[in-house]
């Protein structure tokens, strides 16, 4: 059996392959999303089926969402860090689709002016991830003198255009650069006590509640999108090995919900109604599940997302609190952060003490046994 020949040419290098592979997913992207748009204009315009508008464009979003999804599944099924992004995007565009969620601001004249009229609103979702984006790059560069990964400030800058509700642009941009900081300033052992978004929101709610309220159940909801964005969000979550952390969570907040509708008497559905919105699907995929800011071991994940389901309701019940879910994980995420701190360094110094005992009993011993030899 005569061998083939070997390959004269020279071999495509693996950075030749990748910059191609780049490139058509780059070119089919735009593609999709070029004809999502025409279709999706054409398709509204053109029915006549009575069919509920928000369906429709959830129906085509998710259609999108998993088209983008299958040409860059080689990209993202071997990055991890990735995952996150992808969801809080999926929530985004689901959430903006049911009802709406982006809302945009007019432009100041100046910019319009200076536009010749051609920018006469901006997004200041859009606006808050970009400032998101420089203000992680520029304390991360100047923090730890390298280029950080910009993941955790994208989910940010999303989570802080979707809740903060205001007519004014700076409680946007405030919120954002507040979240960002905090990672890099309230720090101890090297570990964040508060999660960003949340310490950010609760700051600006607290600091100026005359210009800020937050996304609650008032948005609405819809279902199709719902089941969406839980499907996606369980299935990234079991696969970042943390689907226990907000199923725990659910299964805490449904009973605990019945026991404010016998207390209040409000009816049950208005008492189950947040685990629909958008702001709850950011809470328990983003903000309670933060690998960053929670405690380590799956039964003390459990554990501490009941007390967070927990110490929300007792701040409904007694204090009337319209924000609760930010308070009790405002309140219970450094708590137990801390214990867990202050007790991992008991562990090491007990831990320690014997090694250290034993040297010096050894170094005591030594010079008696040299002087008998």
């Amino acid at each position: 059996m005569t061998p083939s020949p070997a390959p004269t040419g020279p071999l495509p290098r693996a950075s030749d392959q990748s910059w191609s592979g780049t490139m058509w997913r780059l070119s089919a992207t735009a593609a999709l999303v070029g004809v999502f748009y025409v279709a999706r204009g054409a398709l509204l315009s053109q029915s006549t089926v009575a069919v509920d508008p928000a369906t429709t464009r959830v129906a085509a979003i998710t259609l999108l969402l998993v088209s983008l999804l299958a040409v860059w599944w080689r990209v993202v099924a071997r990055d991890p860090r990735l995952h996150a992004p992808i969801l809080i995007t999926a929530i985004l565009a689901l959430s903006d689709a049911s009802f709406g969620l982006l809302e945009n601001h007019p432009a100041p004249p100046w910019l319009v002016s200076w536009t010749n009229g051609v920018v006469l609103e901006y997004s200041p979702t859009f606006l808050t991830m970009t400032i998101t984006v420089l203000c992680e790059l520029i304390l991360g560069r100047f923090m730890w003198g390298k280029w950080p990964n910009l993941s955790s400030a994208y989910i940010s800058g999303i989570s802080a255009g979707i809740l903060v509700k205001s007519s004014l642009l700076w409680p946007f941009v405030m919120c954002g650069l507040i979240s960002i900081t905090s990672k890099y300033v309230l720090r101890l052992h090297n570990r964040h006590l508060w999660n960003p978004t949340n310490f950010g929101m609760t700051t600006m709610l607290f600091l100026a509640p005359e210009h800020v309220a937050s996304l609650s159940v008032q948005a609405g909801n819809n279902g199709w999108a719902v089941a969406t964005i839980w499907i996606l969000g369980g299935l990234i979550m079991y696969n970042l090995g943390r689907f226990h952390m907000p199923f725990a969570f659910v299964l805490a907040f449904v009973p605990l919900a019945f026991l404010r509708y016998a207390v209040t008497g409000h009816p049950w559905q208005a008492e189950l109604a947040p685990i629909t919105s958008p702001m709850f699907q950011l809470y328990i995929f983003f903000m309670i599940t933060d690998p960053k800011t929670t405690v380590r071991g799956r039964w003390n994940q459990i554990a501490f997302v009941i007390v967070v389901a927990a110490a929300e309701t007792f701040c409904r019940l007694v204090f009337k609190d319209v924000h609760s879910l930010y308070h009790a994980l405002f309140f219970v995420g450094p708590v137990a952060n801390l214990i867990e701190i202050f007790t991992d360094r008991a562990r090491k110094r007990r831990a320690g003490r014997p090694a250290t005992v034993a040297r010096e009993e050894v170094s005591a011993v030594a010079p008696a046994v040299l002087t008998k030899m």
